[in-house]
Parts: structure tokens; C-alpha cells; sequence
């Protein structure tokens, strides 16, 4: 079937693994490295897991300097980031502030009762290189698209309401949520007679102008798209300063981000004293999160913990993929058809071959001692999250875990497939079809059923 017109100039790649028998039932240009989409997130999931295991669990802390006495700190209180994308995800709580109200308990069984001093946020942990530069400028300023952070807050990302009127007339902005005082938008949004979601926003890391284009659905009272927060330390510093007061404990100074501090207190050696520590879901829940809902921030975020572990310096994408690279190599895998400029498959840059997938996915569910927690994590087609219409209604719905990988001119799935005793590993990859990716999508299932 994918000898059809349609993938005369496309490039497809796939490998069907009978773990029964330890034959390649199928392979299609198996070894040439394909644009992955979203199965490169694999690649890194299964490393983090190997290496950090399934409990490892990330920290932020509360800090404070100076002195109590009476109830009055002399002293700032320091948010000292660590890395958790989890901090107020709506994947982990459905009141995703609910972090501040133990922040703000915190404070108190600390003695603190007034603060005269700052509200600090310190991401140090992670470099100041937010956001790809291997990613597309049509994708900055989007959820999927958020800067990784050494402290993350409420998955990076904001909801925008918006209503619209008849086509070809300006839809309002209604609501944003949450509340972004500093945020501007640039609308120039139009409504149109259909029912895409073509809406976009436009902006930099840092930067809290954003502009906002595309189409939308005309006629709606409430239609939502949801941006990056351009600065979270900087924002979660002063939420935070403002569950504070409103708490009643006052804060003379500022709320801010250790980045816009004078370089001599930027300093996070400085003496302080944790009073408090939150902690992340654990791995291994991220990881299903990551699989279930092809979540590019978590999957970024476990790149960088990876670079964390060969080096104490603040951690970066390009240190976090050498060690993927470096630990797949000393595995065994042949990771000369892996080329990674990120870890979720945003990157048009990004290459696999669907062979080094198979090698994967072998290796995984044969010589990991967390082949069950890795397999298990990954949804099944039919029932679960981004694969629940993928094989739906068909012989397969609910036979086979697989992760999705999308894209405009990629489609892709890498899994396991358990039937009467039988095990395979699966991987399908095209790139530029002369077709839709619905139609792509049907192609495969039929590849699926005939095996």
C-alpha cells in the first residue's frame, strides 16, 4: 500500500521485529534517516529512564536569607528552581495553584510573618538558552513550543478566551488565564467559516509582547488557544509575592527573576536556609504523561536533567543529547542514523532511522530491568490519549502501545504489538506523502491489519 502514486516521491521507512523468533519480519528503508516527529521523544524517555529510574523525583526548594526576629524576616525568600516541569501541570492537579496555598503555609510555620525583602526565583540550574534555535520562528511564542526553564510553572503555558462574530471580523480576547498583567497581544486575528483552530501567537523568550494571527472559527461565545509564558521564574516570583500579601504577610521588595538581579547577587551560594521542599510526580508518571500526550515541555526538561548527570554546570539541550548519544552508543546501538537538535521531534533537523528505533524498542522490552514500566507506558491505539483514533473500531483497538509522531509532512509510530503469544516490535515513518495525514494514517492501519 505504500507503493501507491501518493508515496511515489515520499520517504517511508518501516520495521515489523518478531521478538518470538528474533526475525525482521518487514523492513522498508529501515536504515534511512527519516524526519521522526514526535517518536524521537523515545529516544530520550527511554535514556531518562535507564539512567535516573523510575522513582527519581525533582526538588524546588524554598530559601530564605538573613534574620527572623519577631516575625519579621530581614532577608529575601528564594524560589531555587529545580527543573520539575510537574510544578502546577494540569496533567498532575486540576487546581493547579494549589502548590502556593503550601507555599504560603510554608512561610508561616517558617516564623515569617512579614518579609522585608525580595521574592527571588532562581532557574540557575538550567542555561539561559530557553528555546531551541533549531526550532521554527512560526512555532516561538506557542504552548507546544514553551522555553525550558530551570523553574517551570503551570506547564509554561497560558490559556487565551477568545470570541468571535461573523467571518472576516476581529475575534475579542475575553480572558487569559492565568492572569498576565505584564502579557500584550498584538491581535490580528480574523474569524472564518469553518471549524479550524489556524490561530497562532508570535513572540520571544523574555518578551511579553506577543502577536497573534491566523483564523479561528467565526460565531463562537468562547473558543480557547493557549501561548507560552514568556518569563515563568519571573512570573511565579511575583504570583507568589501576591499570595503573600494577600495571605497577609506583607513584602517590601521586589518580585523578580536571580537574571534581572545585579550580578553580585545573582550569587546562589549565597548562606540561606531551606524551610521548604516541594517534589515532582515521579519519573516514571512523567514519562507516561509524555508518551500518553506527546508533551514536547516534559520531554525537554528530561533532556536537560540528563546533561545534569555528567556535569554541575547549569544544564543545556546540547549536553543533555550527547548523552543520550553517548549512552545508546554504549549500549550497543548503532546511532550513526541518529541526529537530534531536540529531544520532542519539534525540530525540522531532527533524523531516525527506523531501524535505530527497532534497536530501541528491542533493547527496552529485553535488557532494561524496567521493560514492564516502559512498555506500560506507552498508550494503547484505539483507547489512550494521542493514539485513542489511531486502529479504532478495528481488530487491533486496544491490541497495540504505541507512540505517535506528527507533523505536517510526517507521520510516524513506534511500538509493541502482543498477540497469541507473539511479540513485535513496530515502527512505521513517512515523510512527504502526496497525501493527508488522515489518509497516511488509514494506509498504516491497513499495514497493520494485513499482518
Amino acid at each position: 500500500m505504500f507503493r501507491k502514486q501518493a508515496y511515489k516521491h515520499a520517504s517511508v521507512g518501516i520495521c515489523v521485529f518478531d521478538k518470538s523468533t528474533s526475525k525482521m519480519l518487514c523492513a522498508s528503508n529501515a536504515d534511512q534517516s527519516l524526519e521522526p516527529a514526535s517518536v524521537a521523544k523515545l529516544v530520550t524517555t527511554a535514556a531518562a529512564l535507564e539512567i535516573l529510574g523510575p522513582n527519581h523525583r525533582f526538588e524546588t526548594k524554598l530559601e530564605y536569607s538573613g534574620q527572623i526576629e519577631h516575625g519579621v524576616l530581614t532577608g529575601d525568600i528564594r524560589i531555587r528552581g529545580g527543573g520539575d516541569p510537574s510544578l502546577g501541570s494540569h496533567y498532575v492537579n486540576k487546581k493547579q495553584d494549589s502548590f502556593l496555598d503550601e507555599w504560603v503555609e510554608a512561610v508561616r510555620k517558617a516564623g515569617i510573618q512579614e518579609i522585608k525583602g525580595k521574592i527571588i526565583s532562581d532557574a540557575g540550574i538550567f542555561n539561559d538558552e530557553p528555546v531551541s534555535p533549531y526550532w521554527l520562528w512560526e512555532d516561538m511564542g506557542n504552548y507546544y513550543a514553551a522555553g525550558i526553564y530551570g523553574l517551570a510553572v503551570f506547564d509554561n503555558s497560558f490559556e487565551l478566551g477568545l470570541r468571535s462574530g461573523r467571518a472576516g471580523t476581529r475575534p475579542e480576547i475575553i480572558s487569559v488565564q492565568p492572569p498576565l498583567r505584564k502579557l500584550t497581544i498584538d491581535n490580528h486575528l480574523v474569524a472564518a467559516n469553518n471549524d479550524l483552530d489556524s490561530a497562532y501567537l508570535y513572540g520571544a523568550p523574555y518578551q511579553w509582547d506577543r502577536r497573534l494571527f491566523g483564523t479561528m472559527p467565526e460565531d463562537r461565545s468562547r473558543f480557547i488557544i493557549k501561548g507560552d509564558i514568556p518569563d515563568p521564574p519571573g512570573y511565579l516570583a511575583e504570583r507568589f509575592k501576591e499570595e503573600l500579601v494577600r495571605h497577609g504577610i506583607p513584602v517590601s521588595g521586589e518580585a523578580l527573576s536571580a537574571r534581572q538581579l545585579p550580578a553580585a547577587e545573582q550569587d546562589s551560594s549565597l548562606q540561606t536556609k531551606v524551610f521548604h521542599t516541594t517534589y515532582s510526580i515521579p519519573l516514571s508518571q512523567m514519562i507516561r504523561i509524555i508518551h500518553e500526550h506527546s508533551d514536547n515541555l516534559y520531554t525537554e526538561y528530561l533532556l536537560r536533567h540528563l546533561a545534569l548527570t555528567v556535569s554541575d554546570k547549569p544544564a543545556s539541550a546540547r549536553d543533555g543529547l550527547q548523552v543520550v548519544r553517548d549512552y545508546w552508543k554504549n549500549k550497543g546501538l548503532d546511532v550513526s542514523a541518529l541526529y537530534l537538535s531536540d529531544a520532542c521531534g519539534l525540530s525540522p533537523n531532527d533524523r531516525i532511522s527506523a531501524r535505530f528505533l527497532t534497536q530501541l524498542l528491542l533493547y527496552m522490552s529485553t535488557k532494561s530491568k524496567y521493560q514492564s514500566i516502559f512498555e506500560a507506558s506507552l498508550p494503547l491505539a484505539g483507547v489512550e490519549g494521542s493514539v485513542s483514533g489511531f486502529l479504532k473500531g478495528t481488530a487491533l483497538e486496544g491490541k497495540i502501545r504505541l507512540k505517535s509522531g506528527s507533523l505536517q509532512t510526517v507521520t510516524s509510530y513506534a511500538g509493541y504489538y502482543k498477540l497469541n503469544g507473539k511479540s513485535y516490535v513496530i515502527v512505521m515513518m513517512v515523510n512527504y506523502a502526496d497525501a493527508s495525514r488522515s489518509q497516511v494514517r488509514k494506509d498504516m492501519e491497513e499495514f497493520l491489519l494485513m499482518l
